[in-house]
Order: C-alpha cells, then sequence, then structure tokens
C-alpha cells in the first residue's frame, strides 16, 4: 500500500501542478457550464470540468430531471456523506477520488503480481505505467467515477479470483450503482469465476447480487422521475446516443477513439488463449460506440478496460529497451488529455 501511495502522490501532484500552471498562461474555456464555480476561490476547481460539477451538483440536490440521471448514485453519495464534514463539496469529491486512486493502484499492483508472479519493484513500477499513465487517466483524479468505480472492479476481480464470491458480489453491486460499465464487470467477474471453477449457482448468486446496484438505482428513477431508464434517456439527449447511424460513427472518428478500438480489438484477440473472460471483458467495451452509435465517453470509459493495459505490460516486459519509448509516448498524450481537460476544452468523451 506504500508503494501505491507514493505513486498516487506523484501523479497527482504532477497532474495538479501541470493542470494548474497551464491555466495560469494559456487562456481556458470561458464556457460556464463546462467548469465547476460554485467555489471560484478553490484552486482546485480546474480538477472539475464537463461532468464533474454534475456529480457534485447531484451530491447536494440530487436529480430535478432525467439529464442528470446519467450521473450514476454511488459516487454522489459518498461526495453528500464526506460534505458533511468537509465543508468544500469539491474538496469532498476529490478527496474521495484520490483515495480510491490509492486503492485502486495497490489492487492494480497485486492483480500484476498475481497474473506475472512479480516481485521487482523495477517491474511493477513497468506495469503500472501503462495504469496510471493511460492517455486518459487525468479522470481518476478528477471529480468524476473513474476512481472509484476503478477501485471497486479491481477488488470485485481480486476477490474472485479467490473464489471469494460473497464479497466480490457486493463489491460488484456497487459497481453497478457507480458506472454504467458496471454491467460489463458483472460478465467479467463471472466468468473468472466459472475459470476458478465456482459452483455454477454461487456465480448465479454473484450476477444476481451484482446487478442489484443497476437494478436499484432504476427502480430510484422509475418513483422520483417516472421512468427506470432515463439514465440511456439523459445519453441520447446529452450524448446524442442512438440519434445516428454506422456510417456517421465511422465518419466521426477520430484518431484516439480509432487507437482505441484497435487496442481493445487486438486484446481481445491477445487473451482469447490465455485468460477468455480477459478477451470477453475487452471485447465488451467494443459494444459501446456500436450501440450509441457515437463516441460520448468511449475515451474515458476504456480507462477501465484493464486487460488492454495488461496486454501492454506483458509486450513491453521483456522488451526493456522499447519500454521508455513507450512510457514517454504515454506521458506526452497523457499531459496533452491533462492539460486540455484542466483548460476546459476535452470532456467526458476525451
Amino acid at each position: 500500500m506504500v508503494l501505491a501511495a507514493a505513486i498516487a502522490v506523484v501523479v497527482i501532484t504532477l497532474g495538479v501542478s501541470l493542470g494548474w500552471h497551464n491555466n495560469q498562461t494559456i487562456p481556458v474555456n470561458i464556457t460556464p457550464e463546462l467548469h465547476y464555480t460554485v467555489e471560484p476561490g478553490n484552486p482546485l476547481s480546474f480538477l472539475s470540468n464537463w461532468d464533474g460539477p454534475g456529480y457534485l451538483n447531484v451530491a447536494q440536490y440530487g436529480y430535478p430531471s432525467y439529464i442528470q440521471a446519467g450521473l450514476f448514485p454511488f459516487y454522489p453519495m459518498l461526495i453528500h456523506v464526506v460534505h458533511l464534514a468537509v465543508p468544500s463539496p469539491l474538496d469532498s469529491g476529490l478527496l474521495i477520488a484520490w483515495l480510491s486512486f490509492v486503492v485502486a493502484i495497490y489492487l492494480y499492483i497485486k492483480l500484476v503480481k498475481r497474473l506475472y508472479d512479480v516481485k521487482d519493484v523495477s517491474n511493477i513500477l513497468q506495469a503500472v505505467t501503462f495504469f496510471v499513465l493511460f492517455p486518459t487517466a487525468i479522470f481518476y483524479f478528477a471529480t468524476y467515477t473513474e476512481s472509484l468505480f476503478a477501485m471497486l472492479s479491481l477488488a470485485a476481480i481480486h476477490f474472485a479470483f479467490d473464489r471469494r464470491y460473497v464479497l466480490a458480489s457486493f463489491l460488484l453491486l456497487l459497481s453497478t450503482a457507480t458506472h454504467i460499465t458496471g454491467v460489463f464487470v458483472v460478465v467479467f467477474v463471472a466468468l473468472i469465476l466459472l475459470e476458478q471453477k465456482v459452483r455454477l449457482r454461487r456465480v448465479i448468486f454473484s450476477v444476481i447480487v451484482g446487478s442489484a446496484g443497476l437494478l436499484a438505482y432504476t427502480l430510484y428513477l422509475l418513483i422520483h422521475l417516472h421512468d427506470a431508464f432515463a439514465f440511456l434517456r439523459s445519453q441520447t439527449q446529452v450524448n446524442e446516443w442512438m440519434q445516428h447511424g454506422f456510417v456517421s460513427l465511422v465518419e466521426n472518428t477520430q484518431y484516439f477513439n480509432a487507437v482505441f478500438v484497435i487496442l481493445l480489438i487486438i486484446s481481445a484477440f491477445f487473451w482469447w488463449r490465455r485468460r477468455r473472460s480477459f478477451a470477453v471483458y475487452s471485447a465488451l467495451f467494443l459494444l459501446i460506440p456500436l450501440l450509441g452509435r457515437q463516441y460520448g465517453g468511449f475515451n474515458r470509459y476504456v480507462l477501465v478496460a484493464f486487460p488492454m493495459q495488461l496486454m501492454l505490460y506483458e509486450f513491453f516486459r521483456n522488451r526493456k529497451a522499447a519500454f521508455p519509448y513507450a512510457a514517454a509516448l504515454m506521458a506526452v498524450i497523457w499531459t496533452y488529455f491533462l492539460l486540455q481537460y484542466a483548460g476546459g476544452y476535452i470532456g467526458s468523451g476525451g
């Protein structure tokens, strides 16, 4: 845990410093709706742009309309609780994100050790590089659900490998109440449990309990907004999900969208004969642009496609000469996304 905390502190400190200094010299996007403006004196307000203020607003005022329904409830609920002790909603949200980031790194290290029997610190740092310097990893330490979701997902995966299906099920429940792609993690964990020879009835139990977070949220939306699937309807309005055809999807594919799609496809093939569960989980993320027929949120969602990052580590772990170049390239792209987000120019879609 000490190593994970040290890595998180370095990454967050570097990110905050770069973002803050960039905003002092480069004009930011002046559109007020994209920024958190409730605490103008808070020097960390640039870490809450685009959807970030939405989570803080839901934490304080709930869901006044279906527009906010795409912001899943567990992270805002935690912000609300922490805000009882911490005066600033922004600081409350960041505290949760940063602590979750530490635990997520710790669990990612445990996963790497489990898969590769890695003990040397230099190899661990090499593996973690692909996790913490993933191009859109800015969302791990902004007021988004990503670090909390990564922590919950990795914890569920950890307990699934240990065949502790009850704990894995509870964590899945929280995951599906945190992020729309929590259903992918349910499938992932169920497949891991099957690979670990866990009895089928226990796997079914995990799927049912794990899905309860999403089911509880749909029940809440049905009662309060009279629309159980308001979280999908909000996406059709905000991100224009399912509003275009497949031709438009291809025509509007940007460079990073294409790179991530290609990496996911390669990851699915790479893991197919190694760990079928990892291959299926990678492929599931391809459903996001296919079903929505656009890329809103896609570059952020693939942050938790852990098999893709593990594949990159496995490729470079025995290529010591090539790894520094790969790490440098990732650092440059990570910095680009960081500065663009801090200035309000790149949102949740990346």
